[in-house]
């Protein structure tokens, strides 16, 4: 583990905040997430402007689209994470103008609408039409025909990315997307596996948290084991192309996520898992911060130009 994010976590822990599980969803969100905290600047020179995106029950999600200098090699949909609670396109502000500079792809960020207000499925229709909306407009957007088409997201945000690309597969006529990538997704309701109990807390996001943001997200337990809750569970992931799966070695998330990657894999997929050894979940606010979050991103931005 790099001397900065120990350094991070005595200070975390030193500081004493109130644990999410006994906070109610305003007072989470009172406090400055780690991307906002961590993650430093923007770069110059990537241009944005904002959209909507036209959603279930009449909703227009939000949406911010950055372009690179120089034009796009292809488009990437990004969904943030927070568990399902907490974080916006503002608080990703920096990270995905940095992705967009760094990848050469444009990036659609998506404002979905976040649970306990909006609970589980509304998220996923909102991330199922922004998917949709990327592969029918896409060429508008970006003023150029669409090369690749990418779905990305972190923790919550990469559980909504791949149940999207799940749906999106099925529907036909549509733009396929190119690759999916997975940052340290939540990809099942369960809290059980090894890396659990390893780092049930002490590590940023521990288990009271997670069951914490379950219980904001999808309340009724019988829901938790639907495959667009919890993507592992479903019954047919043959078909989704190539996908990287990024887990955490600290993290209560890693197994799942590793998981999830032997089914895309064993389904006849080329999916790519890779354990990012020392890093804790959220480590994607990091990459300035720390140089082994910087090596993970540069794998990211790699497989993206490689799509």
């Amino acid at each position: 583990m790099d001397q900065q994010i120990q350094d991070l976590l005595e200070r975390v822990q030193q500081a004493g905040r109130k644990p999410f599980s006994q906070c109610t969803p305003q007072e989470a969100r009172a406090f400055p997430t780690m991307m906002k905290s961590l993650f430093g600047s923007a770069p110059a020179g990537t241009r944005n402007r904002d959209l909507t995106i036209p959603s279930s029950d009449g909703f227009a999600v939000p949406a911010r689209l950055y372009k690179p200098a120089g034009g796009a090699a292809g488009l990437i949909v990004f969904f943030h994470g927070g568990g399902w609670v907490l974080g916006s396109v503002d608080d990703y502000d920096p990270f995905t103008a940095t992705l967009a500079a760094e990848s050469g792809f444009a990036v659609l960020s998506v404002d979905y609408r976040l649970a306990p207000e909006h609970p589980y499925p509304t998220p996923v229709h909102d991330a199922r039409a922004a998917l949709t909306f990327a592969a029918e407009h896409g060429s508008r957007l970006l003023g150029e025909p669409l090369q690749k088409l990418v779905a990305m997201g972190d923790s919550a945000g990469a559980t909504l990315a791949t149940v999207a690309t799940r749906h999106h597969r099925g529907d036909p006529g549509k733009r396929a997307v190119d690759l999916q990538v997975l940052v340290y997704p939540v990809a099942a309701a369960g809290f059980d596996t090894q890396s659990y109990r390893d780092y049930r807390k002490g590590f940023l996001l521990g288990e009271q948290d997670m069951r914490w943001f379950w219980d904001q997200y999808c309340p009724r337990n019988e829901l938790r084991t639907h495959a667009d809750a919890s993507p592992s569970a479903a019954a047919d992931l043959a078909g989704l192309g190539k996908v990287l799966v990024l887990t955490a070695e600290c993290d209560p998330l890693r197994d799942e996520g590793e998981q999830y990657g032997r089914l895309l894999a064993a389904a006849g997929n080329a999916c790519e898992v890779v354990r990012c050894e020392g890093l804790v979940h959220g480590f994607l606010a990091m990459i300035n911060f720390a140089p082994s979050a910087r090596s993970a991103f540069e794998k990211i931005t790699a497989a993206i130009r490689n799509a």
